[in-house]
């Protein structure tokens, strides 16, 4: 009886091996035969598309004028219209990008949408200037919105400063980890 089992066993595992019932050797030469739900994805493949998501909103956000772009006269003391030196080099970038992406440029809305008058006379400056610079319908691509990231409060910003003296991140000022301070020198 024992030898009937053997041979029984020996001729079940033979069979198998006539089937081609062996995922394990087709594992390791690169292909699976296996249901198709049951495949694993490409490398990356599944946090491609975030990253490209997030690769597309970085780059519709260098369109954006933001209010710290318009000179404040300091006479007056109003803001105004007119571009700062920073803000006419924004301008120049975005002229020259503009004809390649299908983003808008966009004018930061004032807070609460409390001035739309100052909005709008920004908005109208800088399609005089993208017209000026050859940009075909200007006028279209303008708008005004709020802005798409959202800025720090004055508390936040003096707590983000003082971090990065403090050692919040690795100790110190200097060379990579810290340098005063910092453990890798």
């Amino acid at each position: 009886m024992r030898r009937t089992m053997w041979t029984g066993t020996i001729w079940l595992v033979g069979l198998a091996a006539l089937a081609g019932c062996h995922h394990h050797g087709d594992r390791r030469h690169g292909t699976y035969r296996g249901p198709a739900a049951d495949r694993p994805f490409p490398l990356g493949q599944v946090s491609d598309a975030h990253w490209e998501t997030q690769q597309t909103n970085a780059e519709a956000a260098d369109f954006i004028f933001y209010d710290h772009e318009f000179r404040y006269d300091t006479k007056a003391r109003v803001d105004t219209a007119e571009l700062t030196p920073g803000g006419k080099k924004h301008l120049m970038q975005v002229a020259l990008r503009l004809e390649h992406v299908p983003f808008p440029v966009v004018i930061e809305q004032s807070p609460n949408n409390s001035r739309p008058e100052l909005d709008e006379a920004r908005r109208r400056t800088v399609v005089e200037q993208l017209a000026r610079l050859g940009v075909p319908n200007a006028e279209e691509r303008v708008i005004v919105a709020g802005a798409f990231p959202e800025g720090y409060t004055g508390i936040e910003a003096e707590n983000a400063y003082y971090n990065i003296f403090s050692g919040a991140f690795g100790g110190g000022m200097g060379r990579r980890f810290g340098g005063t301070g910092g453990f890798y020198r």
